[in-house]
């Protein structure tokens, strides 16, 4: 039984085998490639996927649902004739049909598969990508971030050569930045941005109100068969400037003809807004990753919306720096997610590769700011942090006598609480504590299946745990004791914490023995190094143990050659 890898898009759908030592694009039963992202009910009340269905979403919007990748996750539901259908349910038929169609394809029986979705997703909307997998009839143990799919595909044409990609993903309906670091064979993410409600989607509506502006349309005095027939005119019309300097609208309302001539620099002036969406993510990636841009070895522009000359020229602009536009990017993500599985299937072409995973979010608790008495979120374990992980903060008695506390775990950017996802809480009793005094130590451990466990130990030494797990996660009995044994593990003994403890002895024993200028140097690459264990990324912790130990090497005439 084969293991497809599945670009689930938000526009269109697309399957990847890897086969004979290569990947292998799959054509589905209209020998395309590409399946649109659409769902309908035809006349028959009957289900159906792809092509069909997004021909008639002009002829039949009430029985034809698309871009529905944007709210999986959500309580939002699609109304398809008399029937209410949810993201995940939608998305379970467009991956029913893209497995018949590999099925047909590949000559044999598909039960498992490897979905690409966008690296910043976070774990209620992964979950609900698993959830539509398991109801299409597929199992799906992974999920592969599009960015490292993309990565992963770029790689495999020109070689695992070392180096940091940026890596832009733009598509139909969704933003995807990412940073990744490739070497020795590993490939990390280490920062990652996005914005799920901006894509080529929204060029479609600019050019839809510039052709309204033009012709001084009202929206609401249209038709919802006038609006969809104006939409899929602009999306042709999109489409059309790819490869022509000039395109040319021109639609039937009534008895009338309406027209609108556009070109790239009227794209450019009708969407402003967009492209000042795009430029976002890709500054926040860069602040995250502590990296500057001339240190990038390439940047990597997949999805479809990425083949328009205007965003591949404001990327360019942005940055300063020439896009490779070399492999195909409505292909890229589903050849990666491909090259995945066949990763997954033990193929021995990448036995070698190890594709790393983070966490797109911050999960913290609520303290109280001993200035306003307010609370604030203290952030254990940071956005971009790689999984699995575990920290550890210490926190100290707000009042004095203090008898009990409460740890409210917390999901999310902000430093108000109240505005970032609650998943837990912990409401303890403790020895009396004088104000200022340590009460406790909380232990946050997270892995890359969305469990979470969270370690309380209070100032006589007695711990209490609690074990969160995403709602829709249909991990088993036998799996998910599994991975609380891994877990278990993992708190008890963080990764690499000895040669780390004997990274700093080692510092604080050379500071001692050095005098001026070089004890300065070594306290500051001591405290950056001790910074970057509790806050930074695997490879801000790789590259400032580097640092360290190099000069601890000059000083201390000691080759040791640590990796911190």
């Amino acid at each position: 039984m084969a293991i497809i890898g599945i670009d689930l898009g938000t526009t269109n759908s697309l399957a990847c085998v890897w086969k004979d030592s290569k990947p292998l694009i799959i054509r589905n039963s209209l020998d395309s490639f590409m399946t649109p992202s659409v769902v309908g009910i035809d006349d028959d009340n009957e289900i159906i996927v792809g092509e069909v269905a997004k021909e008639r979403l002009i002829t039949h919007p009430g029985k034809t649902a698309a871009e529905f990748k944007r709210t999986i996750g959500t309580p939002k539901t699609y109304n398809l004739g008399a029937n209410l259908l949810s993201s995940e349910q939608l998305s379970s038929l467009v991956l029913k049909k893209i497995k018949e169609d590999a099925e047909r394809f590949i000559g044999e029986e598909v039960t498992e598969a490897v979905i690409s979705v966008p690296a910043y997703f976070d774990d209620t909307r992964r979950s609900a990508t698993k959830q539509a997998a398991e109801m299409s009839g597929l199992k799906v143990e992974r999920l592969i971030n599009e960015p490292s799919a993309a990565a992963l595909a770029y790689m495999q044409k020109h070689g695992f050569e070392d180096g940091t990609y940026l890596v832009i993903d733009f598509g139909g309906g969704t933003l995807d930045v990412s940073m990744i670091d490739s070497f020795d064979q590993v490939m990390e993410i280490l920062a990652v941005a996005g914005d799920n409600q901006l894509g080529g989607k929204d060029f479609n509506e600019a050019i839809y109100r510039r052709f309204l502006e033009q012709n001084e349309l009202s929206d609401d005095r249209l038709t919802p068969e006038q609006k969809a027939s104006i939409y899929k005119t602009a999306e042709a019309c999109k489409i059309a400037l790819t490869d022509m300097p000039l395109s040319v609208m021109s639609v039937n309302i009534g008895d009338r003809n309406y027209t609108l001539t556009l070109d790239n620099n009227t794209l450019v002036e009708a969407a402003r807004n967009v492209f000042d969406r795009i430029g976002d993510p890709v500054k926040r990636v860069l602040r995250d990753s502590h990296m500057n841009i001339n240190e990038v070895k390439e940047i990597i522009l997949v999805g479809g919306s990425c083949r328009m000359p205007t965003v591949s020229s404001y990327i360019e602009k942005l940055t300063g720096r020439k896009p490779c536009t070399d492999i195909d990017p409505d292909l890229a993500i589903s050849i990666g997610a491909g090259i995945f599985a066949g990763m997954k299937g033990r193929e021995e072409d990448f036995k070698e590769v190890i594709l790393t995973d983070i966490c797109p979010f911050s999960l913290g608790v609520a303290v109280q700011d001993r200035r306003t008495r307010e609370l604030v979120m203290d952030f254990i374990i940071q956005r971009n942090s790689m999984l699995p992980t575990s920290k550890k903060h210490d926190y100290y008695a707000t009042t004095d006598n203090q008898m009990g506390l409460i740890v409210s775990i917390y999901q999310g950017e902000s430093v108000i609480p109240k505005n970032n996802i609650k998943i837990g809480e912990l409401n303890l009793s403790c020895p009396p504590t004088g104000i200022h005094e340590f009460i406790a130590s909380t232990t946050l451990t997270y892995d890359i299946n969305g469990i979470l466990i969270v370690d309380v130990t209070t100032a006589d030494g007695k711990t209490y745990s609690k074990f969160i797990l995403s709602e829709s996660n249909r991990m088993d009995d036998t799996e998910l004791e599994k991975r609380k044994e891994q877990l278990q593990k993992l708190r008890m003994a963080p990764h690499d914490d000895e040669k780390q403890q004997l990274l700093i002895a080692r510092a604080e024993r050379v500071i001692e023995e050095t005098l001026s200028f070089e004890r300065t140097v070594l306290i500051d690459l001591l405290m950056n190094y001790k910074a970057c264990l509790n806050m930074g990324n695997d490879r801000d912790i790789r590259l400032s143990a580097e640092r360290l130990t190099e000069y601890l090497d000059r000083v201390d005439g000691n080759d040791v050659g640590l990796n911190g």
